[in-house]
């Protein structure tokens, strides 16, 4: 009986081919336009060189002094320009400087960009470098010249956004995994299908997984479609693609038990949709579907809260670093959520049939 069942509602489904097709191109398109932008805005940051300005107040540097320095600092990526005038934190930002140098007489402020601490604290450790030998030259004692030692140890690279983007996005829409069902429930009312279950003395928990089985079968199989995609058009490296479609499945089967579950309690598919897109959204505003979550500044708690937030971490950690300690924490917690979801669906759908009885 289960089995006719589970096979009747797939063909209800696949009759609604305007929703999984949905389910399958939107991501795409999503993951497309979302990659190209960020792709775009962080290749600004690519940039290794460095600008700094420089002004001489007093007789403490002479020409011959800043000459030198300007020479060993173009070595070193960093170009020198003299501004004679200005304020100097107003020509970092119009002149996109790294930093600014104010030398008077025997000493010197260094001005840094606040947004880019890390290239301000390189040009003040140079300064400082070229100060103390160009110091320690007037007195006679013997320098090596100023060179910056720079080490490139071994490392993973980060993820780029069209693979995390790729990756997280067909997660997003896979939460929306009722949109595939609402074939079923829509012909469930049309032909009042409920009521021949109830003379058939179907089980509540019967009828719960003739609804959640085939949600799962149509939905996972979209996912995978859609993830497939990302590869063959956007080259979107998924790691390991047996465990990464594992989670996807796993991820799929705990959305689809969210969906039922607020389906069986409101009974009203448009009520369901509109609450399920909306834990959806703030699972994957907290989780980082919208924001990587290496650059969010959401809570740690909130993170960790969002079921989204681990199958993220777990699968775009597997595809830049080959593993991942958010495995467990992502299976198990769509595993407790499919559980307590399908465990509250039943009974709603128990109290459901004995409110009408």
């Amino acid at each position: 009986m289960n089995r006719y069942i589970i096979k009747n509602n797939i063909k209800l489904m696949c009759r609604s081919w305007g929703n999984i097709l949905l389910f399958i191109i939107m991501p795409v398109i999503l993951i497309f336009v979302l990659s190209s932008a960020f792709d775009t805005l962080m290749k600004k940051y690519e940039k290794s060189e460095m600008t700094a300005g420089y002004r001489i107040e007093g007789d403490g540097v002479t020409e011959d002094m800043i000459k030198a320095m300007s020479d060993v600092a173009e070595e070193n990526d960093i170009t020198l320009s003299e501004y004679p005038s200005g304020d100097p934190e107003k020509l970092i930002r119009d002149n996109e400087l790294t930093g600014f140098i104010v030398f008077k007489d025997d000493t010197y402020t260094i001005y840094e960009d606040k947004d880019n601490e890390v290239m301000g604290k390189v040009l003040e450790y140079f300064v400082n470098v070229f100060y103390e030998n160009a110091t320690a030259s007037a007195m006679g004692v013997k320098t090596d010249s100023v060179k910056l030692t720079v080490e490139h140890p071994d490392f993973r690279a980060a993820i780029e956004s069209k693979d995390y983007y790729g990756i997280v996005e067909i997660i997003y829409f896979g939460w929306c995994a009722i949109v595939a069902g609402a074939g079923i429930f829509m012909n469930e009312k049309k032909y009042k299908i409920r009521k021949r279950y109830q003379v058939a003395n179907l089980s509540p928990f019967k009828e719960y997984l003739g609804r959640f089985i085939p949600i799962v079968i149509v939905a996972s199989i979209g996912t995978l479609i859609a993830a497939l995609l990302t590869i063959v058009l956007l080259g979107v490296h998924w790691g390991n693609p047996l465990i990464s479609f594992l989670i996807l499945i796993v991820s799929t089967a705990a959305a689809t038990a969210l969906g039922v579950m607020i389906y069986n309690i409101t009974d009203n598919m448009i009520a369901t949709i509109i609450i399920v897109f909306t834990v959806v959204w703030f699972m994957g505003f907290w989780g980082g579907s919208f924001e990587t979550y290496l650059f969010s500044s959401h809570p740690m708690f909130l993170k960790n809260l969002s079921p989204v937030y681990h199958i993220n971490r777990a699968l775009t950690e597997l595809s830049c670093m080959g593993h991942s300690d958010y495995m467990a924490s992502a299976i198990g917690y769509c595993g407790m959520l499919t559980i307590g979801c399908s465990i509250v669906a039943i009974i709603a759908g128990l109290l459901r049939r004995r409110g009408r009885a």
